[in-house]
């Protein structure tokens, strides 16, 4: 009779190792399918996220359609096609793309991307299969084939290996591209966490991008690309010391092929140089002949201590594609036209630092006022290497950074100094690295993390303070406009009045009206007939002297190649949209206009207009402001001189013109 075996055995014998996609299926939560409505827009998502990759990588602007569409007589399923314009994929690894788990291109690489861990496509294949037994439909065509190849292919949960149903190939009218059609348990409804608001999101910080989304009742959205300019493409780079736990050193140690520990540091980190790795060997007391794989315990711990000691090589940003400025500041004109906001921030981009070894950057956007609604709380747009962040918003480290901010500092109304103020105000907030500190497998949410934490803040407090002055700017135009119409109603009438008393003419109001205001006014007006769009820009000198002025326009790139203007400007730049004019020196209490004229029907409002004015400081100005000190112009001798002439003194013929040579002062002339 055979010994009965003991409970350990008998534990022991139902132990077998789990599938990758067994493990997700019971687990489909964390990957982002919930319920159905989430469920739908993370299919978007991954599909979306992966098409503008691959087209950004083949050099393509993206072109992408998103159709969704109801299935079957229940309701609760729908069908879902994304189609891009990227290169294709190649028919053997079709299969493997969209259906096994962890499989990608990209976890191994150093640099940005959107889609990291090789889940995303393949979790929704498995999701749509697992709700409805439906095969996902993938059409794929090269620029080098004839016809595209048509695969029906369901994921094995047990293997994590795809199953192909079907195989064909067809002809399509795309050159190149890919399209996947699922069929999935899904809701669809409208609102802040739904496919449409993803996609206004994603057009924003992806401005070079057109995305077509087509709605269940068939309602067509068309996302049009503000530029068409690709983003840098993001090259591959090494881990940086900075930021290294001793676990990722030690990876990192057994991993490298180097011949000794000193190579390894100059070749296998960024920033540390062949005279740096010298100093850090000899800071953590090795020979640096050792073998990097032979390093362990203490040895890996004075290492690093001696990487952290040593002045390194500042990060690099080449394996990052942040948005860049102007184009943040593109994206939310041409999403957020609608709005029309009174106020657009500049845009804040930090220096990369480094978290993990790994390279990051923060960017924020701001604007203000216009038709967003002033008594709700502020709006947070979320992002993360280009993607919008829509759900977890309170689990997010980027709200958790806005939140612990005093906006009451900066204009916002906010209670008790703390959580998300409100007002009319939207905020955007792109973090891009090479590795992103997501809470999960869903990319929702963003972990917290000390130097994470530190490089937000620091951004959005920059624009804070922008909101904070354009504020300030308003109340004193506010205050100097209600003065300036005050003065105008009353004085006349106290003149007349007076006049008549001593039985004199009225006298001529302008030099007294000129020194109380002390201001140079610009007052756009906008006219708009069957036949054209007109603008007309008075610029009235209400100050005691003469006045060079340079007047700057900014605005939408599009919009500004449609203008016909009197005079001409001095200069057009059509890329960053603005146009700039030196005027003949304008008299005290003189006033000169500029004309624009765009074909009917241009979609151009006052609010449009952008206005700055060099040689006069904020101070003195009225309906514009000074000229930014990061705009790279050369200004006009003129007010080149006036700034030397302030520099030697005033002389006795005349007065020194002090604004402009304030507004000057960083000016250089080139002598050559």
């Amino acid at each position: 009779m055979a010994p009965a075996r003991s409970i350990a055995e008998q534990l022991a014998s139902k132990q077998r190792e789990i599938s990758v996609a067994e493990f997700f299926e019971r687990n489909r939560q964390i990957l982002g399918f919930d319920n159905p409505q989430r469920s739908l827009l993370t299919t978007v998502k991954e599909a979306v996220d992966n098409g503008l990759d691959a087209s950004e990588e083949a050099g393509i602007l993206p072109d992408l359609r998103v159709e969704i569409s109801k299935e079957g007589e229940g309701g609760d399923r729908l069908r879902v096609a994304v189609e891009d314009s990227g290169p294709g994929i190649v028919r053997r690894e079709i299969p493997n793309v969209f259906g096994r788990l962890l499989y990608g291109s990209r976890f191994h690489s150093n640099r940005q991307a959107r889609g990291q861990q090789g889940i995303g496509i393949s979790a929704a294949v498995l999701y749509a299969g697992l709700t409805t037994a439906r095969p996902a439909r993938i059409t794929s065509k090269i620029a080098e084939e004839e016809g595209a190849r048509v695969l029906e292919l369901i994921l094995d949960t047990q293997k994590n290996l795809p199953r192909i149903v079907s195989e064909e190939v067809q002809l399509w009218d795309r050159e190149h591209g890919t399209r996947i059609e699922l069929v999935l348990k899904a809701k669809y409804i409208r609102g802040r966490q739904s496919p449409l608001e993803y996609l206004r999101g994603t057009a924003i910080v992806n401005p070079h991008a057109r995305i077509v989304l087509v709605e269940p009742d068939g309602t067509k959205i068309t996302f049009e690309r503000a530029t068409s300019e690709l983003p840098p493409i993001s090259k591959e780079t090494l881990p940086h010391p900075y930021g290294l736990e001793l676990g990722e050193l030690g990876y990192l140690l057994k991993a490298s092929k180097r011949e000794n520990i000193r190579e390894m540091l100059s070749r296998d980190l960024a920033g540390v140089s062949v005279r740096a790795s010298r100093e850090v060997v000899a800071a953590a007391g090795l020979k640096g002949s050792e073998a990097p794989a032979s390093l362990s315990g203490e040895a890996q711990e004075k290492l690093l201590a001696g990487l952290r000691g040593v002045e390194l090589v500042a990060p690099s940003a080449e394996g990052l594609s942040p948005i860049g400025p102007m184009l943040i500041k593109r994206g939310l004109r041409n999403v957020l036209g609608e709005v029309r906001p009174d106020f657009f921030a500049p845009p804040v981009s930090r220096p990369p630092k480094v978290r993990g070894g790994f390279p990051f950057l923060v960017e924020v956007g701001l604007v203000y006022g216009g038709g967003l609604p002033a008594d709700q709380p502020l709006q947070l747009l979320r992002f993360a290497n280009r993607v919008p962040l829509l759900f977890q918003q309170g689990a997010c480290a980027i709200t958790s950074a806005v939140a612990a901010i005093d906006w009451r500092r900066y204009g916002l109304d906010q209670k008790g100094g703390s959580g998300l103020p409100a007002g009319p105000c939207l905020l955007l907030v792109h973090v891009a690295s090479t590795k992103i500190p997501f809470t999960s497998e869903a990319k929702e949410a963003l972990a917290e993390d000390e130097d994470l934490d530190r490089e937000l803040t620091l951004a959005i407090q920059a624009a804070a303070r922008h909101l904070k002055a354009h504020l300030s700017r308003v109340g004193r135009r506010q205050f100097a406009s209600d003065k300036f119409a005050i003065i105008q109603k009353i004085l006349p009438r106290l003149a007349e009045k007076a006049s008549h008393l001593i039985d004199q003419p009225v006298p001529d109001l302008a030099p007294v009206i000129t020194k109380i205001m002390d201001v140079v006014t610009l007052e756009p007006t906008v006219l708009a007939d069957a036949r054209s769009v007109q603008v007309t820009v008075k610029i009235t000198n209400y100050t005691a002297r003469p006045r060079v002025l340079e007047i700057f326009l900014e605005i939408d790139p599009t919009t500004l190649a449609l203008a016909e203007y009197a005079p001409a400007p001095e200069g057009i730049d059509r890329g960053l949209g603005r146009a700039w004019w030196t005027l003949e020196k304008l008299a005290s209490n003189a006033r000169t206009q500029i004309e624009l004229r765009f074909p009917a029907r241009t979609d151009v409002e006052a609010n449009d207009l952008d206005f700055y004015v060099a040689g006069v400081d904020e101070a003195h100005l009225l309906g514009a402001d000074p000229l930014p000190g990061d705009w790279d112009v050369r200004l006009p001798r003129a007010i080149i001189e006036a700034a030397e002439t302030a520099a030697n003194g005033p002389t006795d013929e005349e007065e020194v013109d002090y604004d402009a040579a304030e507004a000057s002062a960083h000016v250089s002339e080139d002598e050559g």
